[in-house]
């Protein structure tokens, strides 16, 4: 399963590319579109406003958890099941690293063993802001973000400040990444301006995470992928590489 981060979607960039590349080396794919992304099907900027803004990282999770138990049980998977040994590995970009994580652990706690978690360019944690800005949000009760591929103004509700304080417990990435140690691969580059490469490194190092970390030399956030897609980085193959040698195993 390829999970896109923050204002991502399934057909960005390098996530159709990925996914032919992991189905040509054997596994079924499923690229997710998160219910409250507001990319609606196969468009490529928001045109939901206000799903956009009221988005939530459990929101996501649960997504996550529902999707994985339609690939089981919906009509709509039967074609699926009939080429699929059943086993769900999760590749998660930025924010949807950090959704992979909590989805592990609590995997994990209903006793799945079995699955595997690639983390690219994953956020360590979830708070990306000030105190400042945090109050400010709050009583302003929105703010305002760009997204700076397509120039839209965009907003993001207090609901999301709210979900990450009022499920601190759950959205714990220490915590998750402790539990999916043994299962877990973290792919990051050592350019990325928007998840610093340290922010990773603290996150395993709090966790006492066994997961090994691979470093990806010089490149970006998206590893020098850009939306639509020009060319295929040397950077991206070795993140490919890595990936389908990990799930492997």
């Amino acid at each position: 399963m390829l999970v896109h981060g923050f204002k991502g979607f399934r057909n960005w960039g390098f996530f159709p590319l990925a996914a032919q590349h992991l189905a040509d080396a054997g596994f079924c794919v499923v690229r997710v579109d998160t219910s409250m992304n507001g990319m609606n099907g196969t468009n490529d900027r928001v045109v939901d406003i206000d799903a956009f803004a009221q988005n939530t990282p459990t929101r996501e999770i649960d997504d996550l958890h529902d999707l994985v138990e339609a690939m089981h049980t919906a009509p709509e998977f039967e074609t699926l099941r009939a080429h699929w040994n059943g086993v769900v590995h999760f590749v998660g970009h930025s924010r949807g690293g950090g959704a992979i994580h909590v989805v592990g652990r609590e995997r994990t706690d209903q006793g799945d063993t079995s699955s595997r978690y690639v983390m690219w360019n994953s956020i360590g944690h979830w708070a990306r802001w000030t105190t400042r800005q945090r109050d400010h949000w709050l009583a302003a009760g929105s703010i305002e973000v760009e997204n700076t591929r397509t120039q839209q103004k965009l907003r993001l509700d207090a609901s999301l400040l709210h979900d990450i304080e009022q499920h601190a417990d759950r959205l714990a990435l220490h915590r998750a990444a402790e539990s999916i140690s043994d299962r877990a691969l973290y792919i990051h580059a050592t350019g990325d301006l928007t998840v610093p490469l340290k922010e990773i490194e603290q996150l395993r190092s709090t966790s006492a995470s066994a997961g090994p970390l691979i470093t990806i030399n010089g490149s970006t956030h998206s590893f020098g992928i850009t939306h639509p897609i020009d060319h295929v980085t040397t950077s991206f193959v070795d993140v490919l590489h890595h990936t389908v040698n990990f799930l492997s195993q």
